[in-house]
């Protein structure tokens, strides 16, 4: 393997890492409740997939906390 081919090896990773933990470990509800106090778009922080497993979180109020 070349260095090009290791770097993009190593990118993917990343990818695939982030998502996971998004998914298995953080609680929706914390990401939601900072994004409407801070006026983000959920759908900057969640893809489209996770949205839509993750409907329920939508109605957290901004002043949630875990």
């Amino acid at each position: 393997m070349n260095n090009l081919e290791i770097l993009k090896k190593k990118d993917e990773g990343k990818q695939i890492a982030l998502g996971t933990s998004k998914t298995n470990y953080n609680d929706p509800r914390i990401s939601v409740a900072w994004c409407k106090r801070n006026e983000v778009r959920v759908e900057k922080v969640f893809p489209k997939t996770l949205l839509s497993k993750f409907l329920w979180a939508m109605y957290t109020d901004a002043d949630y906390e875990f």
